[in-house]
């Protein structure tokens, strides 16, 4: 039996902020948090200025809900026809068109201006990672490949952390490229693709009948175990992150663990249940990004 959950859903008894907490999945941006920061701690191998460290928030913060408010506007009308986002605040009224037009504009001039002040490398490529948020909920409409331009973006959550802290000492973007953690930027977007299936596989039958793509319409019952697989290479990528370098016993452990849960998550959703799978396959980032932090900081 396949559960059905929405994590963007509101309900109207709740208060204006409850309801644009949801809608904005505010708990996601703080479980992306990790992930940006691993990548801006193991690019240098020190603990980045904290000034550094805050800007990453606030650019994170600001182009995710640029983003997330954008998905929603952009899948307002296949929200309203699908029960399960029926509740959603743009569907519902609660959050109106012109409110979130308003918070895409406020959001994006907000993540160019941290941007800005993080470093000009960082400046320089905001356009095109927010290019690639931005897009994401149109890709949908033509390919399967969606699942991973989503992935994309969690990986992006590494590369910029990377290019935050690196940009204060390097001088090219050579440099730049070569000092990025790409392991840890590839474990995170097969990691992603998992849990991205876990939200489009209950809504398989729904998106086909809406001539949407996901790999869930595409591989029919195979889309789970091909999940699976996308996360299998996830740990194998973060080992080969901690090995290449040079992390020591705590990443290995938070590695592990990532794997761990993952496993679990994946067992959750082979029981139908895709919304405590989704929450759980969250958590394993959470751990690997933590884990690694700590590693460095520590060791």
């Amino acid at each position: 039996m396949v559960h059905s959950w929405d994590p963007g859903g509101a309900t109207e008894s709740k208060s204006k902020l409850y309801i644009y907490l949801r809608f904005l999945r505010i708990e996601q941006t703080f479980f992306s948090l990790p992930m940006a920061y691993l990548g801006a701690f193991v690019a240098i191998k020190k603990v980045p200025p904290l000034y550094i460290l805050f800007l990453i928030f606030l650019s994170l913060f600001f182009l995710r809900t640029a983003g997330m408010t954008n998905d929603n506007l952009a899948d307002r009308e296949i929200d309203a026809r699908n029960p399960r986002t029926r509740t959603r605040p743009l569907v519902t009224g609660k959050i109106s068109v012109t409110e979130a037009k308003v918070l895409i504009a406020v959001s994006l001039a907000g993540f160019f201006a941290s941007a800005y002040f993080v470093n000009f490398y960082a400046f320089v490529l905001s356009p095109l990672v927010a290019l690639v948020v931005m897009t994401y909920p149109y890709m949908k409409r033509y390919t399967a490949f969606a699942n991973y331009h989503l992935a994309t973006i969690q990986g992006l959550a590494i590369f910029s952390g990377a290019v935050a802290s690196l940009g204060l000492y390097v001088h090219s973007f050579t440099s730049l490229f070569e000092g990025i953690p790409w392991f840890f930027v590839l474990s995170a977007i097969f990691w992603a693709v998992g849990f991205d299936l876990y939200n489009h596989i209950p809504d398989a039958e729904f998106d086909k009948s809406m001539g949407l793509h996901s790999f869930a319409v595409l591989l029919g019952n195979k889309a789970l175990p091909f999940a699976g697989l996308n996360q299998v290479l996830s740990v194998v990528l973060a080992f080969m992150g901690d090995v290449f370098y040079g992390l020591g016993p705590i990443a290995y452990i938070a590695t592990v663990l990532h794997g761990l849960i993952m496993a679990y998550a994946y067992y959750l959703a082979t029981r139908g249940n895709f919304g405590k799978a989704f929450y759980y396959n969250i958590y394993s980032s959470v751990v690997l990004g933590l884990g690694v932090i700590f590693d460095i900081i520590l060791i």
